[in-house]
């Protein structure tokens, strides 16, 4: 779940319970209060707090610690978040939520067995919790378990139709089975519902780019980035779908934009190295190729953009020294500088 979602899930079932108080942080308030009286402060802010109410002995233990975890669990401090949401399991064991967000952490960390077993208990003390069926479909998916995740992202979205994460992981899923025609189906749906998704769009532009649909393409990652107009996906995407439909002073800018972000982002150096060579600019792509190959003497894409544009340049023994370097770690990386690059 993204960070918003998952906020408004810990405070209505602390709401539900009982536990969460009304108010919003305030000067008067006591630790608990504090803690437990938004899911918006900064992590750092409720950690400070329910720390002191667990220290001070307050009521409502579980429901303290939760919000803990959950705000290590925001920082990335998994072990302390683990640590707490044992201990809520320990203190509250019929709490499918507490089982739920631990089960994000252990996916997180790669653990997708227990991230998997976590979501099972959930769902066995809440069996229309929909999140959990989600999560666990994102679990099967990291394994290569598509089919099954699929199933799972149906029922969720069977318990709640407007999730839009469930719509835009199964169309990972699908995409993942070659099924692309569903998967644009649920990018769709995905942003339907949430017209400020941009994983969805860039997803979405992704299945188009497969079809060659390249207007569709860059239509969709421009759509990400009036979301958020520093998407490094939705740039570094739409340099190589303008790239691609031979929009190359477009392609270039939008390189230079987010290398202008990032000046080390290989991955915008070596597309603008390709935009610079389909533009005929080979002196340009050749430096943006060395860039790359300073930091990396082995990319692939870079060792081979390069020997293109040196044999464009009429250097064919250091041309054709790149091209071979590049065939001997992948041999066919031809494919990969298809439609028109060469």
């Amino acid at each position: 779940m993204r960070r918003d979602g998952k906020a408004a899930v810990v405070a209505s079932a602390l709401l539900a319970a009982g536990l969460c108080a009304t108010s919003t942080l305030g000067q008067g308030a006591n630790p608990s209060e504090r803690c437990l009286g938004t899911q918006d402060a900064a992590p750092d802010v409720l950690i400070r707090e329910c720390t002191a109410a667990i220290q001070s002995g307050r009521q409502a233990l579980p429901a303290l610690r939760l919000v803990r975890a959950d705000a290590y669990a925001h920082k990335g401090d998994y072990e302390l978040a683990l640590a707490d949401y044992g201990e809520v399991i320990k203190l509250a064991p019929q709490m499918a939520l507490a089982f739920l967000l631990r089960g994000e952490v252990h996916g997180r960390r790669g653990e997708f067995d227990r991230a998997i077993a976590d979501y099972e208990r959930a769902i066995e003390l809440d069996p229309n919790l929909a999140s959990a069926f989600s999560n666990r479909g994102l679990a099967w998916a990291s394994k290569g378990e598509f089919r099954i995740a699929i199933a799972d992202y149906t029922k969720a979205i069977s318990l709640d139709p407007n999730l839009p994460v469930a719509f835009n992981n199964r169309g990972l899923a699908h995409a993942a089975r070659g099924e692309h025609e569903a998967a644009v189906a649920d990018y769709g749906e995905a942003i339907r519902l949430d017209p400020k998704y941009t994983n969805a769009y860039n997803n979405r532009a992704n299945a188009y780019l497969g079809r060659r649909e390249y207007d569709r393409a860059i239509a969709d990652f421009t759509a990400a980035l009036q979301v958020q107009h520093t998407d490094r996906a939705a740039l570094l995407g739409r340099c190589w779908a303008r790239t691609l439909a031979g929009h190359l002073p477009a392609a270039i800018a939008d390189c230079s934009e987010l290398l202008r972000l990032q000046p080390a982002d290989a991955a915008a150096l070596n597309m603008r190295g390709f935009a610079h060579l389909k533009a005929g600019q080979t002196d340009k792509a050749i430096a943006d190729f060395d860039a790359v190959l300073r930091f990396d003497p082995n990319h692939v894409g870079s060792l081979y953009g390069r020997g293109l544009a040196r044999l464009k340049s009429h250097e064919t023994a250091k041309g054709n020294a790149d091209i071979a370097a590049a065939k001997a770690i992948k041999p066919d990386v031809e494919q990969e500088a298809r439609y028109d690059i060469r």
